[in-house]
């Protein structure tokens, strides 16, 4: 029975991971039909590379081939292709290839590491290794999934839930409640604290979204309003020299090249008549 219900959990967390790996593709068709990223960041993406990495290199130093090499493995090759439409449809490159460079740098350090870890390099067991690189992959999870939790600082300021994209949290309790079971089924503590950590998070977030429902607390007039400094630098902005097509020029100012002068007719019919 054990072994049936690990099987299970087994398939069911590799199916789960497969499916949040892969929703950042309807994003990505979106910006493939825009032709331009939006409002959208490269940091998730960034971050889901480097998460699916070190959890695929964990999988790889502790044998577990399913689900965490596989889907993890595949969580980096959609990475790799989610960041490559990215960066082909972004409009500052320069800043896209900085914000990777960093995230690159640091994967390569913890690949070199592992590698010469697993080979024997560094003096360390096997073991010794997979306890190091599963604290980093339950960082790298942190980073990844903690990111979106900023939205709660937002509905606990405004006292609405509007900022919360319940079906992705929704998502994610399922997604986290089977890697828990699965984790204390063959007691991996990496596996259950990371999923502890936010099963508790998302349950925090729909109690949340139970309380500020946007349905009955809407956003108020004005939330986005500015802060007084904000304003200021609003409006040295304005005053920077602009074109505007919409709305006339009026000046009482002479041109310095030009001058009204009278009609030459017009005054010899003027002399005529007096």
């Amino acid at each position: 029975m054990s072994s049936t219900a690990v099987l299970v959990f087994r398939i069911l967390a590799g199916m789960a991971t497969v499916c949040m790996v892969s929703s950042p593709s309807l994003l990505m068709y979106r910006i493939h039909q825009q032709k331009h990223v939006g409002v959208a960041s490269v940091f998730p993406l960034a971050a889901l590379l480097a998460n699916s990495h070190v959890w695929m290199m964990y999988g790889y130093i502790e044998g577990m081939w399913f689900p965490v090499f596989a889907c993890f493995l595949y969580g980096e090759c959609c990475a790799v292709v989610f960041l490559c439409v990215y960066t082909y449809y972004s409009s500052d490159k320069r800043y896209v290839a900085r914000t990777l460079a960093v995230f690159l740098s640091v994967l390569a350090l913890i690949t070199i590491y592992a590698v010469m870890g697993g080979l024997g390099y560094t003096g360390q067991s096997t073991k010794s290794v997979g306890t190091i690189v599963g604290i980093l992959a339950d960082f790298a999870g942190i980073c990844l999934y903690g990111a979106p939790m900023e939205k709660l600082f937002q509905v606990l300021k405004h006292k609405s839930a509007v900022f919360i994209n319940v079906h992705m949290v929704v998502a994610g309790l399922v997604n986290n409640s089977i890697w828990l079971v699965y984790g204390v089924l063959i007691t991996n503590w990496f596996i259950i604290f990371i999923n502890v950590l936010f099963v508790s998070a998302n349950t925090f977030t729909l109690c949340l979204y139970r309380v500020y429902d946007p349905r009955t607390h809407p956003l108020r007039d004005g939330w986005d309003a500015h802060d007084p400094d904000q304003e200021e630098i609003s409006i040295c902005v304005e005053l920077t020299p602009r074109a505007d097509t919409k709305k006339p020029l009026n000046t009482s100012l002479h041109s310095p090249e030009y001058a009204y002068m009278a009609s030459p007719r017009l005054e010899s019919v003027n002399a005529n008549q007096s």
